[in-house]
């Protein structure tokens, strides 16, 4: 038992000091590694260090590869990441590094065993942390491929200042912000700033972040497509090696398809197709903004931009800013400044070229030069100007031979003369330019083909005043280079002052004396060689007797609003003469019977001068093609002793002009001598066959019935290329008031006044007319009478003074469309008018109406009923004026699309004392109104609501006690609004 209990015992002591032995020797370990912590503290730091430096080395190669792809790449999120890590693990290890250093010298000495075994700890587990942070990279991607840069900045000039062109910059951005509006044209000359208006646009709606991708491509003259793509591929990303044109535009428009992007293709020469490019018109976000000289070579478009030449303020401004303020007011340089400006005819380009070579130029002898340089065709050109002589030169060596004749004979004007299209195109004729074409009408419709192209070119802009054109400043020059340098010697000589030498007038084969003051000319030049001799608007009162001697090759002869008296009997001599213009003479009283050996003459415009009836010997002109005179009310009598006796055109004069093409005879209806003898004119006017043309006033519809009836030329060729007739006459209640009918597709003009019925002459012409007045009509109460299905063609219309009228048009009359290309409409002095349109009216009746006016129609309560209203997408412009009963513009009650009116830019409402609402419905956007007009218009009180949602109104002109009674919804509109007003 003993030795049992023993053995227990010592099992028992056993199983208690293994355990406690396997313990110690734990402990032992475990206070074996705390003390290697303390002990090898140093060497573990230093170990630190070094892969500290490894890390680094890592971070240094990884900031380095990026910098160097930094084009092309940037680094990825992971690496960002890693690199913020990096940044993070050096600042533990100095921290680090820096509690070593407070405890270091302790290390032999005295100090808590537990900080120290803490520290040691921290540098082994960070050594752990870097060696592994460092493998990591290789584990990641550094960097990812650079997405597209939505646009690159062209730190366009600014134009703020230039209200000339920063007006276009505005509509531009307004364009881009409608959704509708995918292609937009903006096209003018060279030189106009078209450039810097699309990189202002450009880096405008950069800054906007309003699309996904805006795309630059200035395009060769080439407009090469696999070019434009490699831009727009480079900015996309896309790579493309073996891919071929198709393949790319599918490319392109795959990666396009669900973008918002802005196309901009500057110096668009040739037309280009954009789904070639790889732009589709399915691409809902898509836009395109081309820059060009011609508007035809954009294609279909949805909005345009026509870029004119920059105000005369805005140039003035653009020069000094350029040469330098400081220049501006010396007394010596300011003149000249002045018509160097004007040479540069409102071009930035220009401006700021000429500009850049006087600047900070105080010398004025510098400036005169300058001013010689641009004006003299004869210099070398001055080198800012080379650029505008070849880009010139470039289109005109490409024109057609005879093409090319047009456009330098418009050198023979003076610099910025404007000229009417049917003048320049008979002077085209006169010189034979179209030698080929045997009638007149087939020259006028080749000129105005020929305008048509110059403009679209950029060659010519149109003037002022309807139907004329002027070529620009410096294109002007280079022509006139051009042909004073062609082999084919063009020779124009155009004189600035009134000297002219023996010489000039030998060698010169055209001479240009416009608007000089010339008190003499030599008594017989020697000019065999002369073919266009131009005189007009001067101070020449008389023509030596020989003057025309030598001149047998003259074939245009210009005189128009001279002082000249009497023609000289040498005029016989201009045996080749195709066009004599004579008109405005007023103290030119008579023709000499030499007049009659002009055989070859073709054009004779005798309007507007003394002359009190026509010679017998024009009836020998057999080649004569037009023929223009007026007699106004008995003006030249009193010069004319036997003009009482004497008929204003003599028997068998005009049935003679068998060539006779075109006939204008204006006279006013108060000439008594017309009166009488108008009968005989009528029946010879109606035995001319090849007339086309006619400008005729017929006192009575009975002669205008016997005209219909015998004349072979409109019973022969019933559709006249251009007429204006007018029958019958009633003093006008409006005397003063001009019906502008320029904007007709033809010259085709009916006035019927103080008239009764509806006689078939009148009916049959307004079958043809695209203007038409109603004057003074005794017995009309609608036009519908006349047959609604006759102004189909009508494109203007005035009715005026008839007082039965009641509406325009009577809807229950009328089957079918009813004007339905009538652009203009004037209706004037109505007093029993009460409806424009009464009745139901027929859908595509008045769409093309852009122009209302409404004046003195005193019954008139309503201006639009809501039937019409859906009719007047394109109006642009309204007038409603002294219309005393006038209580709205559009009826109440009617559902007004929100829409409505959308092209309409400005209204005048004037004394309309009883005008209380222009519309009930609230909502209207007027999205293109720009002006409006209130005057005496007391009881209009809507106003504020009615156009608060104008977002492009910028001009509102209005008396300032009616605007002060206004009630707005808020301060804020007031206050915009107000920005706009005017008061009067």
């Amino acid at each position: 038992m003993e030795a049992v209990a023993a053995q227990a015992a010592g099992q028992a002591a056993g199983s208690l000091v293994g355990p406690a032995v396997e313990g110690g020797i734990g402990i032992l370990h475990c206070l074996k590694r705390k003390y290697l912590y303390v002990k090898n503290m140093s060497k573990n730091l230093r170990n630190l260090e070094r892969e500290e430096k490894y890390l680094c080395d890592e971070e240094a190669d990884v900031k380095t590869r990026l910098e160097r792809n930094k084009l092309k790449m940037e680094k990825s999120r992971r690496c960002e990441t890693w690199l913020n890590e990096v940044e993070r693990m050096k600042d533990e290890i100095e921290t680090l590094k820096s509690s070593y250093s407070s405890t270091h010298k302790f290390l032999c000495g005295i100090f808590p065993f537990p900080s120290l075994l803490q520290l040691g700890k921290q540098i082994v587990k960070l050594t752990a942390e870097v060696v592994s942070l460092r493998k990591q990279i290789g584990q990641i991607a550094i960097m990812v491929e650079k997405a597209p840069v939505p646009v690159i900045k062209k730190h366009a000039k600014k134009i703020e200042e230039v209200p000339s062109l920063n007006k276009h910059l505005k509509m531009l951005q307004e364009c881009l912000r409608n959704v509708g509006t995918k292609r937009i044209c903006i096209w003018g000359p060279p030189g106009v700033g078209k450039t810097t208006i699309m990189e202002n646009l450009h880096d405008a709606i950069g800054e906007s972040r309003q699309f996904d991708f805006i795309f630059w491509v200035t395009v060769n003259s080439e407009g090469n497509i696999r070019d434009i793509q490699e831009v727009l591929l480079k900015r996309l990303d896309l790579r493309v090696e073996d891919h071929n044109i198709d393949q790319r535009a599918d490319m392109i428009s795959e990666e396009l398809k669900d973008k918002s992007y802005v196309l901009f293709l500057d110096e668009v020469s040739t037309e280009i197709n954009l789904r070639d490019i790889g732009i589709h018109d399915e691409h809902k976000n898509g836009k395109v903004v081309f820059a060009c000289i011609f508007r035809n070579i954009c294609g279909q478009i949805d909005e345009e931009i026509n870029v004119q030449r920059l105000s005369g303020k805005d140039a003035q401004k653009l020069f000094w800013e350029t040469v330098g303020v400081q220049l501006k007011d010396c007394r010596d340089i300011k003149p000249v400044a002045r018509l160097i400006i004007n040479e540069c005819g409102g071009m930035p380009h220009m401006i700021k070229l000429i500009g850049s070579s006087l600047a900070n130029v105080s010398n004025p002898a510098i400036w005169r030069d300058m001013l010689s340089q641009l004006r003299s065709p004869s210099m070398a050109p001055k080198q800012e100007l080379e650029e505008v002589y070849k880009s010139f030169k470039l289109v005109c060596d490409k024109l057609p031979s005879d093409k090319q004749l047009c456009l330098l004979y418009w050198a023979i004007f003076p610099v910025g003369y404007e000229l009417h299209e049917d003048y320049i195109i008979e002077c085209w004729r006169a010189e034979q330019f179209f030698a080929y074409l045997r009638k007149l009408g087939e020259a006028r419709d080749r000129g105005q083909s020929i305008l048509d192209e110059f403009v679209k070119k950029s060659l010519l802009e149109k003037g002022r005043k309807a139907s004329h054109y002027k070529m620009f400043e410096h294109f002007q020059r280079a022509a006139l280079r051009i042909a004073n340098h062609d082999e084919n010697s063009f020779k124009i000589l155009v004189k600035e002052e009134e000297k002219i030498s023996e010489e000039e007038w030998e060698v010169a084969n055209r001479i240009s004396l416009i608007r000089l003051c010339l008190s003499t000319l030599p008594k017989r030049p020697q000019c065999c060689r002369i073919l266009t001799l131009l005189l007009q608007e001067s101070s020449l009162a008389e023509l030596p007797a020989s003057f025309f001697g030598y001149m047998c090759s003259l074939q245009l002869l210009d005189l128009h609003d001279t002082k000249i008296k009497l023609l000289p009997s040498s005029i016989s001599s201009l045996t080749n003469l195709k066009a004599l213009f004579l008109n405005n003479c007023c103290q030119l009283m008579q023709l000499p019977a030499e007049v009659g050996d002009l055989h070859n003459l073709e054009i004779l415009d005798l309007s507007h001068t003394g002359i009190c009836c026509i010679p017998s010997e024009i009836g020998q002109l057999v080649n004569l093609k037009c023929l223009r005179v007026s007699f106004l009310a008995n003006i030249g009598e009193e010069n004319c002793f036997a003009a009482r006796s004497m008929e204003i055109i003599s028997s068998n004069i005009i049935s003679r002009l068998h060539s006779l093409e075109e006939l204008s005879i204006v006279v006013d209806p108060n000439n008594r001598r017309w009166n009488q003898n108008v009968e005989n004119i009528v029946v010879e006017v109606a035995s001319l066959e090849d007339l086309t043309t006619l400008c005729f006033y017929f006192p009575n519809v009975d002669l205008l019935q016997n005209f219909i009836n015998a004349s072979k030329s409109w019973n022969g060729n019933s559709n006249f290329r251009s007429f204006s007739i007018l029958v019958g006459y009633k003093q006008r209640s409006s005397p003063h008031m001009e019906f502008d009918f320029s904007g007709c597709s033809a010259e085709k003009h009916l006035r019927f006044a103080d008239g009764e019925g509806f006689p078939d002459a009148v009916v049959k012409i307004l079958e043809q007319a695209c203007a038409f007045e109603l004057i003074g009509h005794r017995t009309a109460a609608n036009l519908s009478d006349f047959g609604a299905n006759k102004f189909g063609d009508v494109e203007a219309c005035i009715v005026e003074d008839c007082n039965e009228m009641i509406s325009i048009i009577d809807g229950n009359l009328t089957e079918g469309v009813t004007f339905q290309h009538l652009k203009k409409l004037h209706i004037s002095h109505l007093p029993k008018l009460m409806h424009i349109w009464k009745g139901s009216i027929q859908s595509g009746s008045l769409i093309m109406l852009e122009t209302l006016i409404l004046k003195r129609c005193l019954g008139m309560k309503t201006l639009f009923s809501e039937e019409i209203i859906f009719q007047l997408n394109q109006i642009q412009y309204l007038q409603v004026e002294d219309c005393k009963e006038m209580e709205e513009i559009i009826e109440a009650g009617s559902a007004v699309d929100s829409r409505a009116f959308p092209k309409l830019k400005s209204f005048q409402l004037i004394n309309l004392p009883k005008l209380s609402s222009i519309c009930h419905n609230m909502s209207l956007a007027w999205p293109s109104l720009e002006t409006i007009t209130i005057k005496a218009c007391d009881e209009l009180r809507n106003f504020p609501s009615t156009i608060e949602n104008a977002s492009k109104l910028r001009g509102i002109q209005c008396n300032q006690a009616w605007w002060s009674s206004l009630v707005w919804s808020n301060e804020h509109v007031r206050d915009h609004f107000q920005n706009f007003c005017q008061f009067i």
